[in-house]
């Protein structure tokens, strides 16, 4: 499998830092039994902490847009389109609020990982089980009600394709039990810094995260509430669209 010293050194960073961090789970897990937020507040530096070192290993830059409408006050459902592992790094490192993901299952089983999966407010989803999928929203709503936004990509699996896979409407089911704004999030390039190249390979380059404006879903039309994938979609397709040539042009600049 081909690879560079970036990504060797980027994957020795992120084992140290697993290893090392260990005693920080038990501290985390104490905090949370009463002040779960702080928890969240506190996982959320650190991993952010953590995130930012492995993309200034990688030399990748970030093109943040719209990062002042996401509110502070209150606790958000991010919804995004979905084009690398990457994705989850780029947000956690600019949102700027504590936000856990919903992720599947098989990434609890990754040794050290799935701690600080856990400590930041992820849930972890098993599609091919209702009952299972069930009690990850029921989860999710959870973390909203403490206090800890969340994200999700209800294309489901990671699309390189130029048209995004469908949103599934009942991904956004956090979001109508919590009484959560959505906010429609766009991801751009961050698939040409790690997936499109061959082999396991990092390389540097500037990738895009685009916020939205807040959806208040009680506000919508009840066609709009029923097909809220749908809805919601046409948004975060708006955002990508009409920064995709920013991004291009951004990594023109550099070459």
């Amino acid at each position: 499998m081909k690879t560079n010293f970036r990504t060797i050194f980027a994957l020795l960073f992120v084992a140290c830092f697993l290893i090392f961090s260990m005693p920080l789970h038990l501290v985390l897990w104490l905090i949370g039994r009463k002040k779960p937020m702080t928890k969240y507040r506190v996982s959320h530096k650190v991993i952010r902490w953590a995130f930012n070192c492995v993309f200034g290993i990688c030399g990748i830059k970030k093109n943040v847009v719209g990062a002042e409408l996401i509110p502070t006050d209150t606790p958000v459902l991010f919804v995004s389109n979905h084009r690398s592992n990457l994705d989850i790094l780029l947000m956690q490192t600019t949102a700027g609020v504590p936000v856990g993901f919903v992720a599947k299952k098989e990434l609890k089983k990754i040794p050290l990982l799935g701690f600080w999966m856990s400590d930041i407010g992820c849930v972890f989803l098993d599609r091919a089980n209702i009952k299972s999928a069930v009690k990850s929203i029921t989860e999710g709503v959870e973390h909203m009600e403490a206090g800890c936004s969340m994200s999700i990509c209800p294309e489901g699996t990671r699309s390189h394709d130029a048209d995004m896979k469908e949103f599934k409407d009942g991904s956004l089911k956090m979001a109508t039990k919590a009484n959560a704004p959505v906010i429609p999030v766009a991801v751009i390039g961050t698939d040409d810094c790690l997936e499109n190249n061959e082999g396991l390979k990092l390389t540097k380059g500037t990738i895009t995260v685009v916020y939205g404006n807040p959806i208040d879903i009680s506000a919508l039309e009840p066609e709009d509430k029923k097909h809220l994938g749908a809805y919601t979609q046409r948004f975060v397709k708006e955002l990508y669209d009409a920064h995709k040539a920013e991004n291009d042009a951004l990594n023109q600049k550099e070459q």
